[in-house]
């Protein structure tokens, strides 16, 4: 699109996208470097000096020979005429080039629906199977725009969510992809996957769940309800929960953090993952500090608030960073 833009082609609606697109943060930075990588793909005359050279100084040393070209294409008769019919060939391999670059820069936007959460955001999204899949703050699930509920039930999954996946006629299997290249399969069933930079982990409410992964020893394991697996140096821990800790796993939902004698410096690592803040514990004699119980909390503030009150500590905050102290 900003190609046809840059080359004057655009239409009324791609020129009002690309003034929205660059309303967002970022998008200056790469227009201009396509803009750049745009004006490096016009054609224009590039002289092989090394070539002519060559044959200057045979002709003057009397060893020129004639050159017989290997094959000769033969042009529409007529300066007019053969300046139209190399234009239109110059103009069809632009034409080629652009729409190779507009897919590369823009295939995934092409190949999936992209669904998204900030930093605090919960989203619930209904996929065209009828399944309901619910986001926790900081994720992203792709969908693939071709071919979902027909051919596959695939989806890509980067952060948190609960899946409660529908039943089709023909019991369809329904993958999750997560970035660890794991894949959760299942038929029709209740789970939340947490798919993070400190792992994956599955937990089963309802059904039957198969974990597989290349980068364990086990070829798969299957989930029955209850049980959480985690992929953890080179393999697969599977545990049964009991009711409460099954509770606690989707209390994200309700804005709700569940603590169980968890470290100040885990609480910290949960606070970044959906608020974004960097927590930076300034007193050494807080790390050995844990917290427990429920607290609900939707944004960063009341949850700091809380924290405050329950540990008897000193929070200061500047942008996004949290520093907890000793009172």
């Amino acid at each position: 699109m900003l190609f046809s833009y840059f080359s004057g082609r655009a239409t009324s609606l791609q020129k009002t996208l690309i003034e929205e697109w660059l309303g967002e943060a970022g998008s200056s930075e790469l227009y201009y470097e396509w803009l750049e990588e745009w004006e490096r793909s016009q054609p224009h005359f590039l002289p092989d000096t090394d070539r002519a050279w060559k044959k200057n100084k045979e002709r003057i040393n009397g060893s020129a020979t004639e050159e017989i070209p290997a094959k000769i294409v033969k042009t529409p008769a007529g300066t007019f005429r053969a300046w139209l019919y190399h234009h239109a060939v110059w103009k069809t391999a632009l034409c080629l080039i652009v729409t190779g670059i507009i897919f590369y820069g823009f295939r995934d936007f092409i190949l999936y629906r992209q669904y998204s959460t900030a930093y605090g955001e919960l989203r619930t999204v209904t996929l065209e199977d009828n399944s309901l899949v619910v986001l926790n703050a900081n994720s992203e699930l792709r969908v693939p725009r071709l071919g979902f509920g027909l051919r596959h039930r695939e989806v890509f999954l980067k952060g948190e969510a609960e899946f409660v996946v529908s039943k089709t006629a023909d019991s369809k299997k329904f993958t999750v992809h997560t970035p660890d290249r794991s894949r959760i399969t299942v038929l029709g069933t209740e789970f939340v996957v947490y798919t993070r930079a400190r792992g994956t982990r599955i937990v089963l409410n309802k059904g039957k769940v198969k974990l597989t992964s290349p980068d364990v020893s086990q070829s798969s394991v299957t989930l029955s309800p209850g049980d959480r697996a985690s992929i953890s140096a080179g393999k697969i821990k599977l545990e049964k929960l009991t009711a409460e800790q099954l509770d606690a796993q989707s209390t994200w939902k309700e804005h709700r953090f569940v603590f169980d004698r968890t470290p100040l410096p885990e609480v910290g690592i949960r606070l970044n993952e959906i608020f974004g803040v960097q927590i930076t514990i300034a007193d050494s004699l807080l790390s050995g500090k844990e917290l427990t119980g429920s607290y609900k909390a939707q944004t960063l503030d009341e949850f700091l608030e809380v924290l405050s009150d329950m540990l008897d500590i000193r929070i200061a905050r500047k942008n996004n960073e949290v520093l907890l102290f000793s009172k």
